[in-house]
């Protein structure tokens, strides 16, 4: 991130769920306060449940300090009385540098996705692709998620295209799950396309999974056409009940045929969410496999099938397989217990 922001020279969007402000982040934060204090096009995007995590929010400290920023639907006023407003979370992780560069993933502007996970610090992935194409389309998409937010200042600024760029032959399918109103949801098409194309072996390495029908019958197609199905969840988690949310569903994953592992780190939370199909085809994004990202929380994520770059992938997958141990069915029994079922169905629409 300080290596994007210092090398840009004419704009920085950036949209990230969290924007706190905290030892580390705020490194970063002043970072984007001296570009724009250099003339560099500053905006940024945090959605309102930034206010509501252990770190400060930012939105004030860069407002002082001549950084244009907005919030996406603040939990306050007219707000608190529609449900659909109070569900609806922008959690979106995404940054366009200079109309060219866009950098997306689970990686948010907060202190937990920057202390280094030794330290323990979330296990994050982001990917960068230069696309003048994917950047445009990107910061339309930010425009009207401005529009749509509280903000001091209106957004103006689109880019112009690069003119010195070549564009090469490497495609990147971007899910942008803008419109969570909308009766088609980007992120289950993202999903039912790759696990349609599984042939022989799917690694989900997705955290924050909250079993439903809907999920369990995509995870039950899969290995009832002969897939290998991998899920890695984690043993630490920012909060207990993602983690009860997550164990209560293990036991139905196993009885739908899906082997299921833990990533077992005493100190740093795995909060990847990408998969590997067969060792051809990734996925990288924010997006978890759960009922909110399906349906409440906008979303971007990102499929490829280059291989260096689905190589890259596997090596993610591989480092993570090592610190993994797998749960048999006699464990899973253990978390059907009242707070894991609480959780889980609290977590549902609210996780």
């Amino acid at each position: 991130m300080l290596q994007l922001v210092r090398g840009a020279r004419s704009s920085i969007l950036i949209d990230s769920f969290l924007l706190n402000d905290g030892p580390r982040s705020r490194e970063i934060l002043d970072a984007l306060a001296a570009k724009a204090k250099a003339g560099v096009a500053v905006h940024i995007i945090g959605d309102g449940a930034s206010r509501y995590v252990r770190e400060p929010e930012a939105f004030e400290l860069l407002d002082s300090r001549g950084v244009a920023t907005a919030e996406f639907n603040p939990v306050k006023g007219w707000r608190l009385f529609i449900p659909s407003h109070i569900l609806e979370r922008d959690h979106r992780k995404f940054w366009i540098i200079d109309g060219r560069t866009v950098f997306l993933g689970g990686a948010n502007l907060s202190d937990s996705s920057l202390v280094d996970a030794a330290q323990g610090g979330n296990r994050d992935l982001m990917v960068r692709v230069e696309s003048p194409a994917a950047a445009r389309y990107l910061t339309e998409s930010f425009a009207r998620t401005w529009e749509e937010s509280v903000a001091e200042v209106p957004f103006r600024f689109i880019p112009s295209p690069p003119t010195d760029w070549e564009p090469g032959g490497v495609e990147f399918c971007f899910y942008n799950q803008e419109n969570v109103r909308g009766r088609a949801s980007p992120t289950k098409a993202m999903f039912d396309g790759l696990f349609a194309a599984a042939r022989e072996s799917v690694w989900l390495i997705e955290p924050y999974t909250f079993t439903n029908a809907e999920i369990l019958d995509q995870i039950r197609g899969m290995t009832q056409r002969g897939v290998e199905v991998n899920l890695v969840l984690s043993t630490q988690a920012r909060a207990p009940r993602f983690r009860y949310a997550s164990y209560y569903g293990i036991r139905d994953l196993i009885k739908a045929g899906a082997r299921v592992w833990v990533y077992d780190s005493e100190v740093s939370p795995l909060h990847y969410k990408c998969a590997l199909v067969d060792d051809r085809i990734a996925f990288v994004g924010s997006a978890n496999l759960n009922h909110r990202s399906y349906h409440l929380s906008r979303e971007l994520s990102v499929v490829f099938d280059d291989p260096a770059s689905v190589g890259e992938v596997k090596k993610v997958v591989e480092s993570v397989k090592e610190g993994c141990r797998e749960v048999d069915l006699r464990e899973a029994r253990r978390y059907r217990s009242v707070p894991f079922a609480t959780w889980w169905l609290i977590m549902q629409t609210a996780g």
